[in-house]
Protein backbone atom coordinates (compact mmCIF):
# COMPACT_ATOMS: atom_id res chain seq x y z
CA UNK A 1 0.00 0.00 0.00
CA UNK A 2 2.88 2.35 0.86
CA UNK A 3 4.69 1.68 -2.43
CA UNK A 4 1.48 2.29 -4.33
CA UNK A 5 1.01 5.64 -2.58
CA UNK A 6 4.55 6.72 -3.49
CA UNK A 7 4.03 5.78 -7.12
CA UNK A 8 0.77 7.69 -7.18
CA UNK A 9 2.48 10.76 -5.73
CA UNK A 10 5.25 10.61 -8.36
CA UNK A 11 2.68 10.19 -11.12
CA UNK A 12 0.71 13.26 -9.99
CA UNK A 13 3.93 15.28 -9.69
CA UNK A 14 5.09 14.37 -13.20
CA UNK A 15 1.69 15.15 -14.69
CA UNK A 16 1.53 18.56 -13.03
CA UNK A 17 5.13 19.40 -13.93
CA UNK A 18 4.63 18.36 -17.55
CA UNK A 19 1.39 20.33 -17.90
CA UNK A 20 2.93 23.42 -16.29
CA UNK A 21 6.03 23.39 -18.50
CA UNK A 22 3.93 22.87 -21.63
CA UNK A 23 1.69 25.81 -20.76
CA UNK A 24 4.72 27.90 -19.90
CA UNK A 25 6.32 27.16 -23.28
CA UNK A 26 3.08 28.19 -24.97
CA UNK A 27 3.31 31.55 -23.15
CA UNK A 28 0.05 30.95 -21.30
CA UNK A 29 1.44 32.40 -18.07
CA UNK A 30 3.26 35.20 -19.92
CA UNK A 31 5.92 36.89 -17.75
CA UNK A 32 4.78 35.09 -14.59
CA UNK A 33 5.81 31.64 -15.81
CA UNK A 34 9.34 31.66 -14.39
CA UNK A 35 8.08 33.09 -11.13
CA UNK A 36 5.46 30.38 -10.79
CA UNK A 37 8.05 27.73 -11.62
CA UNK A 38 10.37 29.00 -8.89
CA UNK A 39 7.49 29.30 -6.44
CA UNK A 40 6.53 25.69 -7.15
CA UNK A 41 10.03 24.49 -6.24
CA UNK A 42 10.03 26.62 -3.08
CA UNK A 43 6.63 25.35 -1.96
CA UNK A 44 7.58 21.71 -2.53
CA UNK A 45 10.83 22.25 -0.63
CA UNK A 46 8.98 23.81 2.30
CA UNK A 47 6.55 20.90 2.24
CA UNK A 48 9.40 18.42 2.61
CA UNK A 49 10.90 20.41 5.48
CA UNK A 50 7.58 20.59 7.33
CA UNK A 51 7.18 16.87 6.72
CA UNK A 52 10.62 16.34 8.23
CA UNK A 53 9.75 18.40 11.32
CA UNK A 54 6.66 16.25 11.86
CA UNK A 55 8.69 13.03 11.79
CA UNK A 56 12.43 13.61 12.29
CA UNK A 57 13.21 9.95 11.83
CA UNK A 58 12.72 10.41 8.06
CA UNK A 59 15.96 12.30 7.49
CA UNK A 60 15.79 11.97 3.69
CA UNK A 61 13.04 14.60 3.70
CA UNK A 62 15.54 17.22 4.88
CA UNK A 63 18.00 16.14 2.17
CA UNK A 64 15.28 16.68 -0.44
CA UNK A 65 13.70 19.79 1.08
CA UNK A 66 16.68 22.14 1.36
CA UNK A 67 17.91 21.74 -2.26
CA UNK A 68 14.39 22.22 -3.65
CA UNK A 69 13.88 25.32 -1.52
CA UNK A 70 17.27 26.71 -2.59
CA UNK A 71 16.54 26.13 -6.28
CA UNK A 72 13.14 27.77 -5.90
CA UNK A 73 14.65 30.86 -4.28
CA UNK A 74 17.29 31.14 -7.02
CA UNK A 75 14.63 30.87 -9.72
CA UNK A 76 12.59 33.59 -8.04
CA UNK A 77 15.67 35.83 -7.82
CA UNK A 78 16.47 35.21 -11.48
CA UNK A 79 12.86 36.01 -12.36
CA UNK A 80 13.25 39.36 -10.62
CA UNK A 81 16.47 40.05 -12.55
CA UNK A 82 18.91 39.32 -9.70
CA UNK A 83 21.83 37.29 -11.04
CA UNK A 84 24.35 35.93 -8.53
CA UNK A 85 26.83 34.67 -11.11
CA UNK A 86 29.02 31.76 -10.06
CA UNK A 87 27.51 31.84 -6.59
CA UNK A 88 24.28 30.38 -7.97
CA UNK A 89 25.92 26.97 -8.35
CA UNK A 90 27.63 27.44 -4.99
CA UNK A 91 24.29 28.15 -3.29
CA UNK A 92 22.79 24.99 -4.76
CA UNK A 93 25.66 22.99 -3.23
CA UNK A 94 25.15 24.82 0.05
CA UNK A 95 21.49 23.83 -0.04
CA UNK A 96 22.32 20.17 -0.52
CA UNK A 97 24.98 20.40 2.21
CA UNK A 98 22.47 22.01 4.58
CA UNK A 99 20.29 18.93 4.27
CA UNK A 100 23.18 16.70 5.33
CA UNK A 101 24.14 19.06 8.17
CA UNK A 102 20.55 18.75 9.43
CA UNK A 103 20.80 14.96 9.26
CA UNK A 104 24.09 15.08 11.18
CA UNK A 105 22.52 17.09 14.00
CA UNK A 106 19.39 14.96 14.16
CA UNK A 107 20.93 11.97 15.96
CA UNK A 108 24.05 10.27 17.28
CA UNK A 109 24.09 7.50 14.68
CA UNK A 110 24.12 9.88 11.70
CA UNK A 111 27.87 10.62 11.85
CA UNK A 112 28.19 9.51 8.21
CA UNK A 113 26.41 12.72 7.10
CA UNK A 114 29.49 14.76 8.07
CA UNK A 115 31.38 13.55 4.99
CA UNK A 116 28.89 14.68 2.28
CA UNK A 117 28.03 17.81 4.28
CA UNK A 118 31.66 18.86 4.60
CA UNK A 119 32.63 17.99 1.03
CA UNK A 120 29.64 19.82 -0.48
CA UNK A 121 30.29 22.89 1.67
CA UNK A 122 33.93 22.85 0.62
CA UNK A 123 33.02 22.56 -3.07
CA UNK A 124 30.56 25.43 -2.75
CA UNK A 125 33.23 27.70 -1.28
CA UNK A 126 35.76 26.70 -3.95
CA UNK A 127 33.28 27.31 -6.77
CA UNK A 128 32.39 30.71 -5.35
CA UNK A 129 36.04 31.83 -5.09
CA UNK A 130 37.29 30.00 -8.17
CA UNK A 131 37.89 33.21 -10.13
CA UNK A 132 40.08 34.63 -7.33
CA UNK A 133 42.28 31.58 -6.82
CA UNK A 134 45.07 30.14 -8.91
CA UNK A 135 44.89 26.52 -9.94
CA UNK A 136 47.54 25.44 -7.44
CA UNK A 137 45.91 27.39 -4.60
CA UNK A 138 42.52 25.91 -5.51
CA UNK A 139 43.94 22.38 -5.30
CA UNK A 140 45.72 23.14 -2.03
CA UNK A 141 42.53 24.41 -0.38
CA UNK A 142 40.64 21.42 -1.77
CA UNK A 143 43.03 18.89 -0.23
CA UNK A 144 43.26 20.81 3.04
CA UNK A 145 39.48 21.00 3.22
CA UNK A 146 39.13 17.25 2.72
CA UNK A 147 41.70 16.69 5.45
CA UNK A 148 39.74 18.94 7.81
CA UNK A 149 36.49 17.06 7.05
CA UNK A 150 37.95 13.64 7.83
CA UNK A 151 39.87 15.11 10.78
CA UNK A 152 36.63 16.43 12.27
CA UNK A 153 35.04 13.02 11.85
CA UNK A 154 38.00 11.42 13.62
CA UNK A 155 37.98 13.94 16.49
CA UNK A 156 34.21 13.97 16.99
CA UNK A 157 34.19 10.18 17.41
CA UNK A 158 37.57 9.82 19.09
CA UNK A 159 37.95 6.34 20.54
CA UNK A 160 35.18 4.78 18.43
CA UNK A 161 36.35 1.77 16.44
CA UNK A 162 33.92 2.27 13.55
CA UNK A 163 35.44 5.64 12.58
CA UNK A 164 39.09 5.14 13.53
CA UNK A 165 39.88 4.80 9.82
CA UNK A 166 39.09 8.51 9.31
CA UNK A 167 42.52 9.45 10.67
CA UNK A 168 44.27 7.89 7.66
CA UNK A 169 42.64 9.99 4.89
CA UNK A 170 42.78 13.05 7.16
CA UNK A 171 46.55 12.80 7.52
CA UNK A 172 47.04 12.01 3.82
CA UNK A 173 44.90 14.91 2.54
CA UNK A 174 46.45 17.38 4.99
CA UNK A 175 49.96 16.33 3.92
CA UNK A 176 49.13 16.69 0.22
CA UNK A 177 47.44 20.02 0.91
CA UNK A 178 50.43 21.42 2.80
CA UNK A 179 52.85 20.33 0.05
CA UNK A 180 50.60 21.83 -2.64
CA UNK A 181 50.16 25.05 -0.66
CA UNK A 182 53.91 25.47 -0.21
CA UNK A 183 54.40 24.98 -3.95
CA UNK A 184 51.60 27.42 -4.77
CA UNK A 185 52.87 30.17 -2.45
CA UNK A 186 56.27 30.33 -4.23
CA UNK A 187 58.17 30.23 -0.94
CA UNK A 188 61.92 30.60 -1.41
CA UNK A 189 64.96 30.48 0.82
CA UNK A 190 65.38 28.50 3.99
CA UNK A 191 61.65 27.97 4.57
CA UNK A 192 61.18 26.24 1.23
CA UNK A 193 64.19 24.06 1.88
CA UNK A 194 63.78 23.09 5.52
CA UNK A 195 60.01 23.07 6.16
CA UNK A 196 59.83 19.22 5.87
CA UNK A 197 61.56 19.15 9.28
CA UNK A 198 58.11 19.87 10.74
CA UNK A 199 56.87 16.62 9.23
CA UNK A 200 59.85 14.76 10.71
CA UNK A 201 59.14 16.18 14.16
CA UNK A 202 55.47 15.22 13.90
CA UNK A 203 56.46 11.72 12.79
CA UNK A 204 58.87 11.28 15.72
CA UNK A 205 56.18 12.41 18.19
CA UNK A 206 53.67 9.98 16.70
CA UNK A 207 56.26 7.18 16.82
CA UNK A 208 56.99 7.81 20.50
CA UNK A 209 53.30 7.80 21.33
CA UNK A 210 52.80 4.56 19.39
CA UNK A 211 55.72 2.77 21.13
CA UNK A 212 54.68 3.72 24.65
CA UNK A 213 53.56 0.75 26.67
CA UNK A 214 50.11 1.01 28.16
CA UNK A 215 50.04 1.36 31.94
CA UNK A 216 49.11 -1.88 33.72
CA UNK A 217 45.65 -1.76 35.13
CA UNK A 218 45.24 -2.44 38.84
CA UNK A 219 43.26 -5.56 39.80
CA UNK A 220 39.74 -5.01 41.09
CA UNK A 221 39.47 -4.13 44.76
CA UNK A 222 37.00 -6.93 45.46
CA UNK A 223 39.31 -9.59 44.05
CA UNK A 224 42.35 -8.33 45.99
CA UNK A 225 40.51 -8.20 49.32
CA UNK A 226 38.86 -11.62 49.10
CA UNK A 227 40.70 -14.31 51.14
CA UNK A 228 42.22 -17.24 49.36
CA UNK A 229 40.26 -20.45 49.55
CA UNK A 230 41.55 -23.76 50.94
CA UNK A 231 43.64 -26.06 48.78
CA UNK A 232 41.79 -28.38 46.48
CA UNK A 233 40.71 -31.61 48.10
CA UNK A 234 40.94 -30.32 51.67
CA UNK A 235 38.30 -29.17 54.13
CA UNK A 236 38.77 -26.48 56.73
CA UNK A 237 36.02 -27.73 59.03
CA UNK A 238 35.97 -31.30 60.46
CA UNK A 239 33.65 -33.83 58.94
CA UNK A 240 30.08 -34.03 60.11
CA UNK A 241 29.62 -36.68 62.79
CA UNK A 242 33.23 -36.64 63.98
CA UNK A 243 33.68 -36.22 67.74
CA UNK A 244 34.88 -32.81 68.77
CA UNK A 245 38.23 -32.38 70.42
CA UNK A 246 38.26 -32.54 74.24
CA UNK A 247 37.60 -29.25 75.90
CA UNK A 248 36.10 -27.67 72.80
CA UNK A 249 32.48 -27.00 72.01
CA UNK A 250 30.86 -28.57 68.95
CA UNK A 251 30.30 -25.18 67.38
CA UNK A 252 33.76 -23.78 68.06
CA UNK A 253 35.97 -23.23 65.01
CA UNK A 254 39.10 -25.35 64.61
CA UNK A 255 42.27 -24.18 66.22
CA UNK A 256 44.55 -21.96 64.17
CA UNK A 257 47.48 -24.43 64.34
CA UNK A 258 45.35 -27.49 63.54
CA UNK A 259 46.13 -28.69 59.98
CA UNK A 260 43.20 -29.06 57.61
CA UNK A 261 41.70 -32.49 57.21
CA UNK A 262 42.22 -34.33 53.95
CA UNK A 263 38.85 -35.87 53.07
CA UNK A 264 40.37 -38.32 50.60
CA UNK A 265 42.77 -39.70 53.24
CA UNK A 266 39.88 -40.27 55.65
CA UNK A 267 37.86 -42.10 53.02
CA UNK A 268 40.83 -44.36 52.27
CA UNK A 269 41.07 -45.37 55.97
CA UNK A 270 37.46 -46.54 56.13
CA UNK A 271 37.05 -50.41 56.23
CA UNK A 272 35.99 -51.86 52.94
CA UNK A 273 32.76 -53.86 52.86
CA UNK A 274 32.94 -57.47 51.68
CA UNK A 275 31.17 -58.02 48.41
CA UNK A 276 28.47 -60.77 48.58
CA UNK A 277 29.42 -63.98 46.89
CA UNK A 278 27.36 -64.92 43.92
Amino acid sequence: MKIRTHRLAWAVFLLLAGAFLLLNNLKVFREFGDGLWGGLFAVVGLGFLIWFLIDRQRTWRAIAGFPLLTIGVLLLLDWRGINLGVWQAALVLFGVALGFWTVLLSGEDTWWALIPAGVLTLMGVLIGFQARLSEAAWLAIFFLGLGVVFGLLYLLRLGQQDTAWAGVPAAAFLLIGVVTLVGASNVTGLIAQWWPILLLVAGVIMLILALQRPKPTAPPAAASESPAGPPAGQLVAPLAGASPAPGSSPTSPPAADEPPVDIYALLAQQPKEDKPKS
